[in-house]
């Protein structure tokens, strides 16, 4: 019984991450609609979380043919397949993972499939926070790099031979400027520090949670 259970669950998790790689607007073709299987197709357009509104694409399709789409078939099916979809898990998934939703959950699942997806949204607002943060730390010890570097060219000219007097007083005002910069930098980038350690706090509460 563990073991076809664990194979079910398998293929649902195959399937939704087949139709992930889906075009959003599904069309069929002539041999599609000859030998459609309504009740498959509405199944996983109901997993893929697409309205009952992609049936009337596959009417217009299917019209051009002399086809007309098993409407039950096709509705049995995606109620199936919404049961998957509507998942609290899949919601969580759809939430951390920065994707948007679907408003078709029935009304009994609504409700913790939402509360899913926004405990997943908040990880993945998190985690952005924190990753755009130490993006830009990381440009601005770049920066500094790039002033410490022009301060040691400027210090080498200022010992270079044959300067006159102005120009050695030109070159210790310039280096005076990098060095202001260089503060004002390094003061930026403990702020960011603090904010990222606030923010890592807050992401590692969120994802030990999640886990509970």
């Amino acid at each position: 019984m563990t073991d076809a259970i664990n194979t079910n669950r398998l293929r649902i998790f195959t399937l939704l991450a087949v139709l992930a790689l889906l075009p959003g607007c599904a069309t069929l073709d002539k041999d599609e609609c000859l030998v459609a299987d309504w009740r498959l197709i509405g199944y996983q357009d109901g997993v893929a979380g697409k309205s009952s509104a992609a049936l009337g694409t596959y009417r217009k399709d299917c019209a051009k043919h002399a086809v007309v789409p098993d409407l039950d078939s096709y509705q049995a099916g995606r109620a199936e397949g919404l049961l998957e979809y509507c998942k609290a898990d899949n919601g969580y998934r759809l939430g951390s993972s920065g994707r948007g939703f679907s408003t078709v959950c029935p009304s009994h699942l609504e409700s913790d499939f939402r509360a899913a997806y926004d405990r997943g949204r908040e990880i993945y607002l998190a985690r952005s926070a924190v990753k755009n943060t130490r993006a830009r730390i990381y440009q601005h010890q770049q920066d500094l790099q790039d002033l410490e570097a022009d301060k040691g060219a400027k210090l080498a000219e200022l010992i270079a031979d044959g300067l006159r007097a102005e120009q050695r007083v030109l070159i210790l005002y310039e280096i005076s400027e990098l060095e202001q910069e260089m503060h004002s930098v390094e003061d930026e980038i403990d702020v960011l520090e603090y904010d990222l350690s606030s923010q890592q706090a807050h992401l590692d509460s969120l994802t030990q949670h999640a886990l509970r």
